[in-house]
């Protein structure tokens, strides 16, 4: 049954950004596609400044840790679209995600897949970091799974908000409203493993690849699309 709603709710979402109309040759949704294999190559979120960090790696991770086999964080593509004054996130994984009380990796309890809305782009060669208005996530715990945005100005608010999963694919939902009558913004995309929380110094696993197009700037881009 819960497949079948799925389902249900992920075509009724395909339908709606078919019928999305584009004027200008712009267009109300992009989608960006993710190298394979990635993961655990990555430390940019402790490495700010002019250092060739998309190379420097984890050095508790190699090639055969059991992290390499949690293909669920290695992003394939990911999206925004705008649908009838809602946002749409959309995420496709390498693998199908967890089922909830699924055993993690390195002793993780908690993954993520998440979205950062933000005021500027984000260069990791840059020692400038953007403000992050809000962030968006897919979070699994031991309680299962939950979506929701954080309001980072706002004390980091809370609210839960819609989500499909559909095996290796995920949406997200957001009402416009929620993200404050933002008319542009920059954004970027991860996803990570923790031991704790996501307060706990996680471990990023993929970060969105530079130099794949759409306007991008460092790991970022810009909305609307260009």
């Amino acid at each position: 049954m819960r497949k079948v709603v799925v389902a249900l709710l992920s075509a009724i979402v395909v339908g709606l950004m078919l019928a999305m109309p584009v004027s200008a040759g712009k267009s109300n949704v992009t989608t960006v596609p993710d190298r394979i294999g990635d993961l655990g190559k990555y430390n940019l979120v402790l490495i700010v400044g002019p250092t060739d960090a998309p190379k420097v790696p984890d050095p508790t991770w190699g090639d055969n840790a059991p992290v390499m086999k949690a293909t669920y964080v290695d992003m394939v593509s990911l999206s925004i679209a705008m649908v009838h004054g809602k946002y749409v996130f959309s995420m496709e994984l390498a693998s199908d995600v967890p089922q909830a009380g699924d055993s993690l990796p390195s002793g993780s309890r908690y993954v993520g897949w998440q979205w950062w809305i933000e005021d500027g782009p984000w260069d990791p060669m840059s020692p400038t970091i953007p403000k992050t208005y809000y962030q968006v996530c897919l979070e699994l715990d031991e309680s299962g799974y939950s979506a929701g945005i954080y309001d980072v100005r706002n004390a980091w608010a809370y609210t839960p908000v819609p989500f499909t999963i559909d095996g290796a694919t995920f949406q997200i939902v957001v009402p416009e409203k929620l993200l404050g009558g933002l008319e542009s913004f920059w954004w970027s995309a991860g996803t990570y493993l923790a031991k704790q929380n996501i307060w706990a110094w996680p471990w990023f696993t993929d970060l969105i690849d530079p130099g794949t197009d759409h306007g991008q700037i460092g790991t970022d881009f810009p909305w609307p699309p260009v």
